[in-house]
């Protein structure tokens, strides 16, 4: 891995600004909100590789398995603050169809769209946000040049403009969710995520959208890929997978339980903490990721670092939890991924039967949505955010999908509206 200090001294919005109109655009957008979550952010452009899969395949994980052994073992710390493990190789994301129970209804969906892809970049423009320097970092000097040179360009224009917004009946909504809380009175399931779907004809360039959705929310796991058939736009605050190779590190931080943000960091804090239906929605997500790490760590490793933090974004605040564990040796990438894929937060528990009423109930597959977006690192480790508070821009339309977990005292009216209120930064990006 090389890697050299850049004096171009670019923010990643601007370097973002100058690639954009570059073939494969990527830009994992970060800064420090909580911890060290999001400390590095990552522009690149014109991928050499691509991996794809298409639903139907019986084993799409597997495509992450090649990347990941021929990057093992890199080379170590050059002494400037990036390691193998901090930098991305191959950034891409995995639909959450992609393990889901089919639908008879989307087969045109799954022709359009592949259920996993990811680019492999040979250079990419690095900004750490705690020493607020930038660096060139990638496989050789040749390619930081290359791209340090394209870095040199002027900032492109990037407008889009937007139809009419359909959105999902907020009636049709609130009796799915009196049928999932049908199916946990019957014991079917103790809890289950529904979501809803936003749509709106879109012409343009999909970054302009991304850098008003980015005004709204600052997270520490925004993404944008450039995908050629499609485009995706991310504003995640959950990290759901963590993979560190060197020491078989595994975590995972669920979000579940969601009040508004107005300031009162404390107050909302103490109402989020004591409200019985919010806690019951996280407790069973936290027991539902530690069950999924078990499958995939050594016995004894798996225990909770941090239990019901409340953290602030901007809007809402959430409950986080931080579960962590030890990965079996034995395992390869996509063994990891596919005893913890979906993301448990975003499923119910238990997972599997939850997906099935999901299936069941909503109208629309969800595709990207709750899936997992992020990187495999230089040292074949993966690091993945939830791909909650996502648009994918594909077929001359914006689409985005917001939900919340139901349980056996939800209401209907409430989780409703708790869409709409999760649905913000897209519907105020789209109206400006």
């Amino acid at each position: 891995m090389f890697v050299t200090p850049s004096q171009l001294g670019l923010s990643p919005l601007d370097a973002a600004l100058r690639l954009g109109h570059q073939r494969g655009l990527a830009w994992l957008d970060g800064g420090l909100t909580h911890g060290q979550e999001g400390r590095f952010s990552f522009v690149g452009c014109q991928p050499v590789q691509v991996v794809e899969r298409c639903f139907g395949d019986p084993s799409p994980l597997s495509a992450l398995d090649a990347p990941s052994r021929a990057l093992a073992g890199a080379s170590s710390d050059p002494g400037l603050g990036l390691r193998p493990e901090d930098v991305p190789a191959w950034i891409g994301h995995v639909a959450y169809d992609a393990c889901a129970p089919r639908r008879a209804d989307s087969a045109v969906h799954r022709r359009a769209l592949p259920c996993l892809r990811f680019a492999r970049y040979a250079a990419l423009y690095a900004f750490d946000h705690a020493r607020e320097q930038g660096f060139l970092v990638g496989d050789d000097a040749a390619c930081c040049a290359e791209l340090e040179a394209l870095l040199r360009r002027e900032r492109g224009e990037y407008v889009f403009d937007a139809g009419p917004l359909e959105a999902g009946d907020p009636a049709r909504h609130a009796e799915n969710v009196r049928a999932a809380l049908a199916s946990i009175a019957a014991g079917d399931v103790y809890e289950v995520n529904l979501a809803r779907r936003f749509r709106a004809p879109f012409q343009g360039h999909p970054l302009g959208l991304f850098l008003r959705m980015r005004a709204q929310s600052p997270v520490p796991f925004g993404y944008f890929v450039d995908a050629e058939s499609h485009a995706v736009l991310g504003r995640s605050m959950e990290r759901f997978l963590r993979y560190r190779r060197r020491d078989s590190a595994l975590w995972t931080a669920p979000i579940k339980g969601t009040i508004a943000h107005h300031g009162d960091s404390a107050g909302e804090a103490s109402a989020l903490k004591g409200n019985p239906k919010e806690r019951a929605e996280h407790a069973m997500v936290v027991d539902l990721m530690r069950n999924d790490l078990s499958r995939v760590s050594a016995a004894g490793s798996v225990h909770i670092r941090e239990l019901m933090q409340v953290l602030p974004f901007a809007g809402l605040s959430h409950l986080v939890s931080t579960i962590e564990g030890r990965a079996r040796a034995e395992l390869a990438l996509s063994d990891i991924l596919a005893g913890t894929f979906p993301p448990g937060s975003v499923t119910g528990a238990p997972k599997e039967a939850a997906m099935r009423v999901i299936a069941a109930l909503e109208e629309h597959p969800r595709g990207l949505y709750t899936g997992a977006a992020g990187f495999i690192d230089r040292d074949g480790g993966l690091s993945l955010s939830v791909a909650i508070r996502t648009a994918v821009i594909h077929d001359a339309h914006a689409e985005y999908f917001a939900g919340g977990g139901i349980v056996i005292d939800s209401d209907p009216e409430a989780e409703t509206l708790e869409t709409e209120l999760k649905a913000q930064v897209f519907l105020r990006a789209l109206a400006g």
